[in-house]
């Protein structure tokens, strides 16, 4: 199916309004999905949001989240085409803060 210029925008739209009630696990299970809609992009206030909650040890610590998950979702995030930096180093900060 192709996806036109407004099919896009309202997925995005859609997914950026989900952004405050995903939990710590479901936000990093959508890191990629967000950044190929452009949801996380430099200067974009959701990507502020997502950088803000990646790094909150509350949060992580809350999720039961592992290092050894921090560490493959960053692969994962960094291995995709333009990731987004704030994100990588929110990531990286997530991971050393174990």
């Amino acid at each position: 199916m192709l996806m036109n210029y407004s099919q896009i925008n309202a997925e995005a739209a859609r997914a950026e309004e989900l952004i405050p009630s995903m939990s710590y696990a479901v936000l990093l299970d959508n890191l990629v999905w967000l950044t190929k809609l452009g949801v996380l992009a430099p200067g974009n206030p959701a990507s502020m949001l997502v950088v803000a909650r990646l790094v909150d040890r509350a949060r992580i610590r809350r999720s039961g989240i592992t290092v050894e998950r921090l560490r493959a979702s960053l692969e994962a995030y960094r291995a995709i085409p333009q990731p987004v930096y704030a994100v990588v180093k929110a990531l990286e900060q997530a991971v050393a803060s174990f």
